[in-house]
């Protein structure tokens, strides 16, 4: 997330310490997501103070019925990297989606957006994907 091994590690390490004392001091956090959200929002306090992401405008295209077996072709690694290019919150809203390991309401509640930032993210990031697919891996019209 901060593009850079040094301050993902004090982003991790202030996370652990801020753990550890609350603990001791018998704060113990509670939220199940309070590790992620406090190591996030350190992240994204060390990457203000660097170089930040060019604002890019990507194309959108309906999604066509072709997408799914585009998708079969495109590899896993691709697709990461895709959602890592994409800005911030757009970007862990995708990787939170996609994990399909969180509810609606918990991915709102860890990117810190509202359920209907989620909702114009997530159509958002399936019409720039369509584009994308288009152009790596063209759909094929049918066979003759």
């Amino acid at each position: 997330m901060t593009g850079e091994t040094r301050k993902a590690q004090e982003a991790f390490h202030g996370t652990l310490r801020a753990a550890a004392s609350g603990a001791s001091n018998g704060q113990a956090p509670t939220n199940p997501l309070w590790f992620y959200c406090d190591a996030r929002a350190r992240c994204l306090e060390l990457s203000e103070h660097g170089l930040q992401p060019e604002e890019v405008d990507f194309p959108e295209e309906e999604l066509s019925p072709a997408a799914p077996d585009q998708l079969k072709k495109v590899d896993p690694n691709q697709l990461a990297l895709w959602i890592s290019s994409a800005p911030d919150p757009q970007r862990t809203a995708l990787a939170l989606f996609y994990l399909d390991q969180f509810d609606h309401r918990e991915i709102c509640e860890l990117a810190e957006i509202r359920l209907s930032d989620l909702s114009r993210l997530l159509a958002q990031a399936r019409r720039q994907f369509q584009a994308w697919l288009n152009a790596t891996i063209p759909e094929q019209g049918p066979l003759i």
